[in-house]
């Protein structure tokens, strides 16, 4: 399924459980982005220390970013002083303290950078860059899970479906 579908189906499911809720209104409104500029890609990438997986790029050219979802999807404008780029980071630094990322196959010194985070910091979603040691490149950890998708869009289907992919738990 191609990015542009994937994410109209994530929005739509979004919406309709936004509006079947009672009351409408107790949950964050889903938000997305107007799209990222390739200067701002560019900054990203050099943010992150690596490069950033296919799909995450495709998803920011099409929306820099999404909120109101189990996890906020970051864009290249939440890194600006005060984004949310900042709570993903404070996450970040827990998770590398915790030695987490080790326990699950992470070799130390991986680079790791956040691309979500939910509201209270305690699940995040990481670009991972093995060097080729995994085909996985993003980590869903927090609140006892961990799971690895190999691209951005299995991300996506997963938000839409749980049953849609099989993550691996570990790189081991």
């Amino acid at each position: 399924m191609r990015m542009r579908e994937l994410v109209g189906r994530v929005v739509s499911e979004r919406v309709r459980e936004y509006f079947s809720e009672s009351p409408i209104g107790m949950t964050p409104q889903p938000v997305i982005h107007p799209p990222a500029k390739a200067e701002e890609l560019i900054a990203l990438e050099r943010r992150a220390a690596q490069p950033l997986e296919a799909g995450y790029r495709e998803f920011l050219l099409l929306t820099d970013g999404m909120e109101g979802f189990s996890v906020v999807l970051l864009g290249s404008r939440d890194w600006e002083p005060g984004g949310a780029g900042e709570a993903a980071e404070g996450f970040l630094r827990a998770v590398v303290e915790s030695g987490t990322a080790e326990d699950v196959g992470i070799p130390p010194g991986t680079p790791l950078f956040p691309v979500a985070v939910n509201l209270d910091r305690s699940q995040g979603i990481f670009l991972i860059d093995t060097a080729g040691l995994a085909e996985e490149r993003f980590w869903w950890t927090g609140e006892g899970d961990s799971l690895f998708f190999t691209g951005f869009a299995e991300i996506l289907g997963y938000l839409i479906d749980v049953d849609s992919c099989d993550p691996r738990e570990t790189l081991d």
